[in-house]
């Protein structure tokens, strides 16, 4: 049997829109009657479209209308209201000013005939996809405001092009659990920051001039989408993690810098000695800032002593194998070659932190050692 699709469709002074969109949806989905819903979620909209919505039930018994009259307003916040109502188990969102033609929804419905297709967007920037003539400092915008987004996208996300895209579908399971935090327009980098996806496909189309009424798009918004990435840079998810972890690194430096000055100013131990010292003293703090802030979601369910215990050592072997490539530095560089050194060891640092990141997120505080992935 087929899964139910669910169109969700985030409404705000769209009246004059709605009925001709609805129109334009039903016969490109005609032949797949039955097997879909629309959901029309209004911010309770000065112009009545919530009103509209529902004078178009009779002929569309397939529609959902929902109106918002208290809490937080917003896109996102709408979008996060119909998944929670749609029935669907593959979910789809697209704007009511007929900029998303939906024509190509029935493209985006089809890309998921493809059982291992998790999520798919309609790409205004991959091959063949195309915007309208904007003015040069839209384009500009639009395309610094993608460039930016893709700074905060983890691994798997890397290779989309349309990151702000408000025209996709996924599947429900992509967002099932996930800790969403829907803020301004952009819902779609919320669910590539923290949703739980393998496979994303993009399918071009034209972005096409709003039908009638007026963009929403203004300062306030352009704050909100600054506000979420700034998040998103600091949440635990793909890139967010890495700064965190560096951030860790970086007290780290100062934990290891001052013990080794400690020690040799007072000639306490010898150069080897101090250095050594001063690494176990930088892993210790290291990860346990670690433990608490960098991987916290990744702990979950896994806080007794034997699971701490287990990641300490898998983190002390991995940063070990790094103090030992530090200290072969040191001492060929150093030492040998007396290069300074402070500045050696800081140079040391720096080319170890990948190599302990890369190997800590995969073997020590790894997906599968907690119990609820974001």
């Amino acid at each position: 049997m087929e899964p139910v699709f669910s169109v969700i469709i985030p409404t705000f002074n769209e009246a004059d829109n709605l009925p001709v969109l609805l129109e334009r949806l039903t016969r490109a989905l005609a032949d797949r009657a039955g097997t879909y819903e629309m959901i029309v979620v209004d911010d309770d909209s000065p112009d009545h479209t919530w009103q509209v919505a529902e004078s178009c039930r009779e002929r569309y018994p397939h529609l959902k209308v929902i109106r918002r009259t208290t809490g937080e307003k917003g896109l996102s916040q709408a979008v996060v209201i119909g998944w929670q109502a749609a029935r669907g188990e593959v979910l789809g969102v697209m704007d009511a000013d007929l900029q998303h033609p939906p024509e190509v929804l029935r493209k985006l419905w089809q890309a998921f005939d493809d059982a291992s297709v998790d999520v798919a967007i309609a790409s205004r920037y991959t091959a063949n996809g195309a915007r309208l003539r904007w003015n040069p400092v839209r384009k500009w915008i639009s395309r610094g405001a993608s460039n930016l987004a893709q700074a905060v996208l983890p691994v798997a996300a890397q290779t989309v092009t349309d990151p702000m895209s408000g025209f996709f579908v996924l599947r429900r399971r992509v967002i099932d659990g996930a800790a969403l935090q829907p803020t301004g327009y952009k819902i779609l980098l919320e669910v590539l920051n923290r949703g739980r996806y393998s496979r994303v496909v993009e399918i071009p189309y034209q972005f096409e001039r709003r039908y009638r009424g007026s963009s929403k798009l203004g300062t306030r918004v352009m704050w909100d989408y600054l506000v979420q990435l700034w998040r998103l840079a600091w949440a635990p998810q793909g890139f967010g993690r890495f700064l965190r972890y560096c951030l860790v690194g970086s007290s780290g430096v100062i934990v290891q810098l001052g013990i080794l000055w400690w020690l040799r100013h007072f000639e306490i131990l010898g150069k080897l000695q101090a250095a050594a010292v001063a690494i176990g003293g930088a892993i210790i703090n290291n990860f346990l800032w670690n433990e608490l802030w960098t991987f916290r979601d990744r702990t979950r369910g896994c806080q007794a002593f034997r699971d701490r215990l287990r990641r300490l050592v898998s983190f002390a072997v991995v940063c070990g194998v790094g103090a030992l490539m530090q200290l072969a530095m040191i001492w060929g560089f150093a030492i040998q070659l007396r290069w300074n050194y402070l500045a050696t060891t800081l140079f040391a640092i720096v080319l170890v932190t990948c190599w302990n990141y890369g190997l800590n997120i995969s073997s020590t505080w790894t997906k599968g050692s907690h119990a609820a992935t974001p």
